[in-house]
């Protein structure tokens, strides 16, 4: 098989490297995506979903700050298909995961398989509902 890569030199879902960008990887329409500093541990009740020391950062308006994390820090099999799907005009069609244990539950999660245009960056990491589950921001020192 081919090895796909993405503009940004990545394989889809691999953690882009943003090192190049300086601290700012891209604004387009009012968002802002920058490499994360630290350390980010997602949890349902007690159960760990995700842990990742290289998260990029989400800032858009007036919405909450987004985590979005490499696939491979998260436990996938803890999280299945969501009925839900939803588009964003700046970011392009995102599926979305709930918990596996919960059967037809409502959504925790979701990801960008092929974002739009200049949000390739954030091509197959997967980001959390602060407001359906835990997530715990732990500075870098």
């Amino acid at each position: 098989m081919a090895d796909q890569r993405s503009d940004h030199g990545t394989r889809p879902g691999a953690a882009p490297d943003l090192s190049a960008a300086g601290s700012v990887h891209h604004i387009n329409a009012g968002i802002l995506v920058e490499p994360g500093r630290g350390r980010i541990v997602v949890r349902a009740g007690d159960t760990v979903l995700a842990d990742s020391q290289r998260p990029i950062v989400v800032l858009e308006g007036r919405y909450p700050v987004r985590y979005y994390i490499p696939p491979e820090d998260v436990r996938r099999e803890l999280l299945a298909p969501s009925w839900e799907s939803t588009y964003c005009p700046y970011k392009g069609n995102a599926v979305h995961y709930a918990l596996a244990s919960h059967g037809e539950g409502g959504s925790i999660a979701w990801s960008y398989p092929v974002p739009l245009s200049g949000m390739e960056a954030l091509a197959g990491l997967i980001a959390f509902y602060q407001e359906r589950v835990d997530i715990d921001v732990e500075p870098s020192d």
